[in-house]
């Protein structure tokens, strides 16, 4: 199970203008109390949107089918839309606002929320949940099959919004077969991480692969996440890193934050060349896929594209290290694909129908195969590639929910989603220092 103690493709977050706030606040007034289910003698037509996240859009089409089976008065019409970064963001906000979804899908956290709200320092996500955008889940039998932690995740004022369909792991997923030729195995330590790098870079053979080419500096979090989780998280007041970053007991200015980029930079010099510029396409297949790499850098939705990509490839999991201590050296992960019910929604009742559906035993094991993603459910057996690649780390991780906070539109430029991770690589291509990054996310940071 994924622990508290501590979220295709992702991961900026759009800003809400004043007038898609006051659209959320009219449709929310206007929701429907009750909604249809097919209890009628017609047809209804369910609407779920979603991004292409190809094993998920898998997953769910084929859940589609059987649950039409098992319910034939009731259609389901799955919406997608190409890249969830803008696209399905777009997509997102013209279903909410016009209420033409019953069904809509998010991989955006809720939590932790800001001290004071306002529409100026919340994501979309947090205002669609507090505006009264989405149907509470309470009362519905199927929430109980999900942990404590998957529920608290998407719950505002008591009342829970948001099925958390499972979470995804990040880190380093490896070629066995290379590293069984160079007599290597995974490292638990961050100078073990550096000399196995070194060891492979000796022979020819290029470490690590990543791809930031369309969607640019954002997919370092396979770095700069891992970094936090190892280095920063640990030492966190309360035990939750997201929250005291919020209420301003913690500083971007901590020398473990500082520390954590400075290590960012030596990693680095073990990426391809182009690796600014190379398709982050390619990261669910291509050179990797061919053994052309010995590690990519990357997350666990991407096993079953890796997998159809080259079915005899043998792989591995570790997280990316970069603690002395070893048992600090934690997994990252985020809840991913979370499930809302619009309040202006005609067919409620069918939605509801839907969602218990997904989250009995078998139909929810075979989205888990499927997706690689991890359970949020209490009990259950899985078997998909993702948990053999992934082993003894499967299902467990810190959780960004308690690692990083919400980026609010209301903080300064880079401390704002869309640019947070720009100074990231400027650390890394040797721009400018750590600790000049360190400062301009304090300067920039507000905490309310």
């Amino acid at each position: 199970m994924l622990v508290k103690k501590f979220p295709l493709r992702k991961r900026t977050r759009s800003i809400l203008t004043g007038s898609l706030a006051v659209a959320v606040t009219v449709v929310a007034a206007a929701c429907s109390s009750g909604g249809s289910g097919g209890s009628g003698g017609g047809t209804t037509t369910l609407k779920i949107i979603t991004w292409v996240n190809p094993p998920a859009v898998q997953a769910i089409n084929k859940i589609d089918a059987e649950f039409e089976k098992a319910n034939p008065n009731i259609k389901v019409k799955l919406q997608t839309a190409a890249n969830v970064n803008g696209p399905y963001e777009t997509l997102l906000q013209q279903s909410v606002n016009s209420g033409t979804a019953d069904i809509v899908t998010s991989n955006f956290p809720l939590l932790p929320l800001p001290k004071q709200l306002t529409t100026s320092n919340t994501t979309p996500i947090q205002l669609y949940v507090t505006k009264g955008a989405f149907a509470p889940l309470n009362g519905q039998s199927f929430l109980s099959d999900y942990t404590t932690a998957a529920q608290q995740a998407e719950t505002y004022q008591g009342k829970t919004y948001g099925l958390v369909s499972g979470a995804y792991q990040e880190g380093v997923f490896y070629n066995k077969q290379i590293f069984a030729k160079y007599h290597l195995t995974p490292p638990t330590t961050f100078a073990q991480f550096l000399a196995l790098s070194q060891t492979l870079k000796s022979h020819g053979v290029q470490p690590i692969y990543t791809a930031l080419g369309g969607v640019g500096p954002i997919y370092l979090q396979f770095i700069y996440y891992e970094a936090m989780t190892d280095l920063w998280y640990p030492k966190a007041p309360g035990g939750n890193l997201a929250t005291a970053l919020m209420n301003g007991t913690a500083k971007w200015t901590d020398p473990a934050f500082i520390q954590g980029m400075t290590e960012e930079k030596q990693i680095a010099q073990y990426l391809e060349p182009n690796y600014t510029g190379a398709p982050w396409q390619t990261m669910a297949g291509g050179d990797f896929a061919a053994g052309k790499y010995a590690m990519e850098l990357d997350g666990s939705w991407d096993l079953s594209s890796l997998h159809s990509a080259n079915p005899k490839l043998q792989l591995g999991y570790f997280p990316l290290p970069f603690s002395s201590k070893a048992a600090d050296n934690q997994a990252y992960a985020q809840n991913d694909l979370t499930y809302y019910v619009l309040n202006s929604s005609p067919n409620k009742t069918a939605a509801m129908k839907w969602l218990s559906f997904f989250s009995s035993p078998s139909i929810y094991a075979q989205y888990v195969n499927i997706t690689g993603i991890s359970s949020s459910q209490n009990s259950g057996t899985f078997t998909g590639f993702a948990s053999q690649v992934m082993g003894s780390w499967f299902g467990k991780g810190v959780l960004q929910d308690v690692l990083y906070p919400a980026l609010s539109p209301s903080n300064g430029y880079y401390d704002q989603a869309a640019n947070w991770a720009d100074l990231q690589l400027s650390v890394i291509q040797g721009k400018m220092t750590a600790a000049q990054a360190a400062a301009t996310y304090e300067k920039d940071w507000k905490t309310s």
